[in-house]
């Protein structure tokens, strides 16, 4: 009789343990984090070298990719539109943005932060002046960094019953292909 018991123990407690660890995990998905993105993020930025040259930079549309291209990092896809002013005159172009990040919780807020912005590429339309923004990466690079450091890509909702447990008890995030796996501990 007692190996009987074991026999029917292990597979209840791997059940009730495999159980357990679905209900102190919760995710979070590259579509969420774009509609996120969609409805609370939007970067404008006048940005320039005071008499040479400036720029008005906006940014919408961003789309990440999480966790798919560099293990623990999400990137992003933006578009937007960018007008440089120099004393030859002034130039409209359509600029899109490839940009790579280390995703990071803040608990005090609930929320998900980009930090370590890497500027991974950027393209212009019309092609011809993407050379003339040389001098600005460096500006537009620390600008985009410092708004993804203080604007979150995407913020625990209250409302979704795992997301409100896991906000004040969140014990790491995971990267992994398409989503953020967010493990959290109710003890």
């Amino acid at each position: 009789m007692p190996s009987l018991s074991r026999r029917l123990l292990a597979p209840t407690l791997a059940l009730l343990l495999g159980a357990c660890a679905s209900l102190t995990t919760t995710s979070i998905s590259e579509q969420q984090i774009n509609d996120y993105l969609a409805s609370k993020a939007g970067f404008e930025k006048s940005l320039g070298i005071p008499g040479i040259m400036s720029a008005q930079i906006r940014l919408g549309d961003l789309k990440s990719h999480i966790g798919r291209s560099a293990p623990d990092k999400i990137d992003l896809d933006g578009m937007g539109d960018l007008t440089i002013t120099t004393p030859a005159g002034r130039q409209a172009m359509s600029v899109r943005l490839s940009l790579r990040a280390r995703p990071d919780y803040q608990p005090a807020q609930g929320a998900i932060y980009l930090q370590d912005l890497e500027l991974r590429s950027i393209t212009t339309e019309p092609v011809d002046v993407g050379a003339a923004l040389t001098p600005l990466l460096p500006m537009i690079s620390l600008s985009l960094s410092q708004f993804l450091e203080q604007t979150p890509v995407y913020r625990l909702n209250e409302r979704h019953e795992k997301e409100a447990l896991a906000k004040d008890h969140v014990s790491g995030l995971n990267v992994l292909p398409g989503r953020l796996e967010i493990p959290f501990s109710l003890l």
